[in-house]
């Protein structure tokens, strides 16, 4: 692993300003990776970059060290957004946010490596999310079948509704082809709170951050986040937070239903799942989501139900 501009230093969970933190627990070396949204556009002449910090027991860390750095000439200039690491055929593969140059739109691609802290390398020759969508915070899963998918975020920016969309990868994950299925139309949502962004003059109804898990019932279970209205979920805080849609057949073509329950309501989300060494499921989420600026990596003890999980 590389050291980066920035010193390598020991630090604990609560020192680390990040957000979309992801958990990748390695048990060959018995050592979780935590990568996030850090360096996201760089600063001066610094590229931005993905950084990765190692720990044995989730709560010391040592780092940063570089994950990814852009080569010269690569399509990504900005938005190094929410990496996934997922290992697959015994290689290690990123799936991360980026956006493009002038007249480029912001997708997901797929890098590769052969250690799971990096670095990593461009695998997919651009994004695998459409090139003329502005999509964001692409995640992995196989189906039982041996089926590959990317599911992705079709930003509200673009598409006022908010979806949440799938599509198939090819078995090498350097591209996707066929049809997109749509998991979520976020406006259709009893919770969700209207979005909108001043700077740019638009709003809309805002989705973040799929991510699969298989429930014990053998539904396919989707986290995903939004903002939801005040004085709906278990905490009244109307802010960042984690819902649940599901298929009840288990496959990505559903049909999709959608928890009127909120998974969580804390000002915290963007979540993924992760066991731990001791083969316990952990939510990994950031908290707090606003004041930008605290954001800190947060891991949550979850119970797996016949159906679904329940945060402990």
């Amino acid at each position: 692993m590389k050291a980066g501009f920035r010193p390598i230093a020991t630090v604990k969970t609560e020192d680390i300003h990040m957000r979309d933190p992801f958990v990748f627990p390695n048990e060959k070396d018995r050592t979780y990776y935590l990568f996030g949204t850090t360096f996201a556009d760089g600063v001066g002449d610094k590229e931005p970059m993905f950084e990765v910090y190692t720990s044995s027991d989730l709560e010391t860390w040592e780092g940063p060290y570089i994950a990814f750095a852009p080569p010269k000439g690569y399509w990504g200039v900005r938005h190094y957004w929410a990496p996934e690491v997922f290992e697959v055929d015994g290689r290690f593969y990123m799936f991360a946010s980026f956006k493009g140059g002038i007249g480029e739109h912001r997708g997901t691609a797929i890098l590769v490596a052969d250690h799971p802290g990096g670095p990593y390398v461009p695998h997919s020759k651009g994004p695998v999310t459409p090139t003329n969508w502005e999509c964001l915070d692409g995640t992995y899963y196989e189906d039982k079948s041996g089926q590959r998918w990317i599911v992705f975020c079709h930003e509200w920016t673009q598409e006022y509704e908010g979806k949440i969309k799938a599509i198939r990868l090819t078995h090498d994950l350097k591209d996707s082809y066929g049809e997109v299925l749509e998991i979520v139309n976020a406006a259709k949502m009893p919770w969700i709170r209207h979005f909108g962004d001043p700077r740019i003059d638009k709003n809309g109804y805002l989705t973040d951050a799929p991510f699969m898990y298989e429930a014990k019932n053998g539904e396919l279970i989707m986290l995903w986040s939004s903002y939801s209205i005040p004085s709906y979920g278990d905490k009244g805080l109307g802010g960042y937070t984690v819902a649940i849609a599901r298929s009840t057949s288990g496959s990505m073509e559903g049909p999709w239903e959608h928890d009127n329950d909120l998974l969580m309501d804390r000002n915290a989300g963007h979540s993924s799942l992760f066991r731990d060494f001791s083969n316990h499921l952990n939510i990994c989420t950031h908290y707090p989501d606003t004041p930008h600026g605290y954001e800190r990596p947060l891991f949550v003890k979850v119970t797996e139900t016949e159906n679904g999980l329940k945060i402990e």
